[in-house]
């Protein structure tokens, strides 16, 4: 379709999210077709009517552009064929049905239709007939409902994957586990405007941040994970989401940084020092959420977009975080009507996209709601009194199944009128959210009133078993719960089993205030901490086993509430009961990279000695100075060895002297004390083979490898390395098994079998690349570019060692380091590829290898081709 300049015009749809082009006449069925348009909302997806708008234009360019903006076609066919334009020998409605041609169809036909059309009938025979389309028949707009809401789901789920944020080329920061774009509860309504500006703003390379700022319970996250969606493919690398509600301090906010962007990091490094070398080389957009959450962010922002010039930030925050680089977007809440408008009119109250939200919300609660010219008047007091805050109405919506919108407002109106929920010199909007929320909560019942509180004490979602634990026996926990979930209050999460729930960060701030107003805070938050300290020790035996990428999912998914419980111990002087939980999830710090984290906590719990036991001081240094060989301290990491070695054979704690014992060899073998380091390894071997630390017996075996290797005893270092590989692949150990992979290589290099060491670093490659080991991808990918300029590849090396780069950060070199031998290098430098393929064939085939992303290098690595 082209304007009259001659260029291309698109009509675009009203909602930029999944669409659902639904298909039928509009003279019959309108019962119907609001039964599929709530049947796909329900389901969080857009529907797309040609009554919906794009009027200025010809019908029939509408409905096609239409379709081509659509993924699901739905047709609810009568008796009507349609009509039939002058210039078509078919009707629109068979028409539609033959361009939705290659996307999935979903038909469905009313009967009894005894007055149908002949020519509908033969559409509807060929259809039949077909056989490649979802053919359904219905007697009612209610069971069309449900058979529409049942076929989009099984569609869904067979054949499009839900990620939670757009298709991206893989980057090197994806792996499982990836922070994603919040999942939108809600339409994006009365946005369109905002969503085209900001889509631009971001799109523009000059400009490295976008704040967008305004009141809590505004829009602001809700816009931008709609801004992300849609500028999404612009931006090669992808789109990571940093959400920092949750953060307490700079060192936390790099934290939060590295969890998102699935960097490894150490004690040693700073955690944004790693996010700002990792970034260096991206095109990626950072959705940054809650800015308002740590005082002092905006200079480190602003040296990590610096850092970082193809990095365009997306923050959201309550004030505008004023920086040069920064455009600031105040967000606005919705429209709503003047005091002047009719208030006896439903066509005119749905002008305002205040009230289609109230309306759109209110129907998601009650099914049977509709705005009708009663109705609208309290409805436009409703959303004028909340001023349009789209978290306010939300609130007030949720309340129609038991509430007519005169009552909501009336009773609304009392609650502002006492002004109880905040101080006075707060904005007007900010004490109505506030005022809002009290409103609500004071609605419900005792019981959900009582564990509302409680869930002040979560930090992110939550699941049932948790809730029961927080509440204990006191009150009916699936009744309140499901109270809290009809008055919007709380959310039920998606994200896979068992059931979680979430509350967004508004709402748990006013919930945390009501848990500190209450006797039974301390009591209640000690449950709390309680319960998380079980979880981690109900993960503690599956960790490092073949079962460890499920439980390590699950400790990432409650990383939060495993904070708050070890900052709650720590603040209650219970440094015990805080490392209980550390020596759990060790393997959750190590193999996601929050060494830092990790590092952070146990300074703290090391700070109380008294508090102590000799036992757990034991355990606590082999932590800490497991944590601080890899932040390349050695000292330090030696002295704390040699106290938890003592303390350990004390206690009788085989595990934890074992694991003092191996880095304790290691020190010797530096020193090139090999006989003590033979020793020490005999010994801690003979300890751990009477533990169930199967890993620990496979890491024993790659330190006895490389102190073979370093005497030049190379058949008993790979004999050593052999082994180390069976146990770990055994009992699905991938920590160990990359350690003994690596070396394994290295001691191929030193055995001049280069076929074998090629084997063994793709091996570990692709078994690192399994296991989201991003540090390890790196560092595999650099040795085998090494490797592959040995071969006389030069352009394959040079990609490789590109795509290495990608992966790498300060800490995850260092990281390694106590665990590997050095790669031997046996390649050509950068400089000599340089001079083999020029200065512009050296930099396509580097341009090229940052490109590759965490399949796309494994791909490469694998190839036997000789690319040159």
């Amino acid at each position: 379709m082209l304007d009259p300049a001659g260029a291309a015009r698109v009509i675009l749809t009203p909602d930029q999210r999944l669409r659902v082009f639904v298909s039928s006449t509009l003279a019959e069925l309108a019962a119907e077709r609001q039964a599929v348009r709530e049947a796909v909302v329900g389901l969080r997806l857009q529907p797309i009517m040609f009554e919906a708008g794009a009027r200025p234009h010809p019908p029939r360019e509408v409905y096609r552009s239409y379709l081509a903006q659509s993924q699901i076609f739905v047709a609810i066919y009568d008796e009507s064929y349609g009509w039939v334009a002058p210039d078509m020998t078919i009707s629109g409605l068979d028409d539609e049905y033959r361009l939705a041609a290659g996307m999935p169809r979903l038909i469905y036909v009313k009967e009894p239709a005894p007055g149908r059309d002949p020519r509908l009938g033969a559409l509807l025979d060929s259809i039949r007939r077909a056989g490649d389309v979802t053919y359904r028949r219905f007697e009612s707009a209610e069971e069309l409902r449900g058979l529409v809401e049942q076929d989009i789901a099984v569609l869904l789920s067979e054949r499009f994957q839900r990620t939670g944020r757009p298709a991206a080329p893989e980057s090197g920061a994806e792996r499982p586990g990836d922070e994603r774009l919040p999942v939108p509860r809600t339409l994006l309504l009365g946005r369109e405007d905002e969503l085209e500006e900001l889509s631009a703003l971001v799109r523009e390379e000059q400009v490295p941040m976008v704040t967008l700022a305004g009141p809590g319970g505004v829009g602001k996250t809700r816009l931008a994970a709609a801004v992300a969606e849609r500028v999404a493919e612009d931006f090669p690398d992808g789109v990571r989401y940093v959400d920092l509600s949750a953060a307490t301090g700079l060192d936390a906010v790099g934290e939060a940084f590295a969890r998102s962007l699935r960097l490894r990091t150490s004690g040693g490094v700073r955690s944004l020092d790693d996010t700002a070398s990792f970034l260096r080389a991206k095109r990626m957009l950072l959705v940054v959420d809650n800015c308002e959450q740590v005082s002092g962010i905006a200079p480190h922002l602003a040296t990590l977009l610096r850092a970082a010039p193809g990095v365009t930030a997306l923050t959201t925050s309550r004030a505008p975080l004023r920086l040069t680089a920064e455009r600031v977007f105040t967000v606005h809440p919705l429209r709503t009507a003047p005091r002047t408008a009719r208030a006896d009119s439903a066509a005119l109250a749905e002008r305002f996209s205040a009230v289609q939200l109230f309306v759109d919300r209110a129907r998601a609660a009650d099914r049977r709601f509709m705005l009708t010219d009663a109705n609208a008047g309290p409805i436009l007091e409703i959303t004028r009194r909340l001023n349009g805050v789209p978290l306010a109405i939300e609130l007030a919506a949720a309340r129609v199944p038991i509430l007519p919108p005169a009552a909501i407002a009336a009773r609304l109106d009392d609650q502002l009128s006492l002004l109880t929920g905040g101080p006075r010199d707060r904005p007007a909007r900010q004490r109505t959210l506030r005022d809002t929320l009290a409103w609500s909560y004071d609605l419900l019942p005792p019981d959900a009133q009582r564990l509302f509180a409680w869930i002040g004490a979560f930090a992110g979602g939550f699941d049932l078993a948790a809730v029961d634990a927080v509440g204990g026996a006191e009150v009916d926990v699936l009744g309140a719960l499901e109270s809290l979930v009809d008055a919007a209050l709380v959310d039920r999460d998606d994200d896979g089993e068992p059931a979680r729930f979430r509350v967004i960060d508004s709402v748990r701030d006013f919930a945390q205030e009501r848990l500190d107003a209450r006797a039974d805070r301390d009591e209640v938050r000690g449950r709390h901490a309680e319960h998380y300290r079980s979880v981690a020790a109900a993960a503690e035996p599956y960790l490092n086993t073949s079962a460890s990428p499920d439980w390590l999912r699950r400790l990432d998914r409650e990383h939060g509430n495993l904070d708050a419980a070890m900052n709650w111990f720590l603040d209650q002087r219970r440094p015990a009961d805080a490392f209980r939980i550390a020596w759990s999830i060790w393997p959750l710090w190590w193999r996601r990279g929050y060494l830092d984290e990790g590092v952070r906590y146990m300074r703290r719990i090391l700070a109380e000695p008294d508090l102590l036991t000799p036992a757990v001081r034991a355990r606590a240094l082999v932590s800490d100075s497991a944590m601080a060989l890899v932040s390349r301290q050695p000292e330090h990491a030696r002295a704390g060895f040699e106290e938890a070695r003592v303390l350990a054979h004390a206690e009788g704690d085989k595990i934890a002297e074992a694991r003092a014992l191996g880095p304790l060899a290691s020190f010797a073998a530096q020193r090139g004390d090999f006989d003590r380091a033979r020793e020490l390894l005999r010994q801690a071997y003979d300890l751990a083979v009477r533990t169930d630390e199967h890993w620990l017996v496979s890491l024993f075996h790659s330190r006895l490898g490389t102190v073979a290797l370093r005497t030049g005893d190379l058949d008993t270092a790979a004999l050593h390395l052999a082994e180390a590989q069976r146990i770990s692949s055994r009992v699905g150990d991938d920590l160990g098994l990359v350690v003994a992979r690596y070396t394994a290589a290295v001691v191929g290099v030193a055995r001049s079998d280069v076929a074998g060491a090629h084997a063994s670093l793709r091996a570990g490659l692709a078994s690192a690349a399994d296991s989201g080991d991003l540090a390890s991808v790196g560092l595999f990918l650099a040795a085998l570019a090494d490797l592959e300029s040995a071969r006389g590849r030069y352009v394959r090396s040079v990609r490789l060692a590109a795509a290495a780069g990608t992966f790498q950060t300060p800490s995850s070199m260092l990281w390694m380091e106590g665990y590997v031998p050095p790669w031997p290098s046996t390649g050509l430098d950068h400089e000599t590829l340089r001079g083999h393929l020029g200065g512009d064939g050296f930099d396509r085939a580097w341009r090229e290898g940052e490109r590759l992303g965490l399949r796309g290098a494994v791909e490469e690595a694998d190839r036997e081709d000789a690319l040159r």
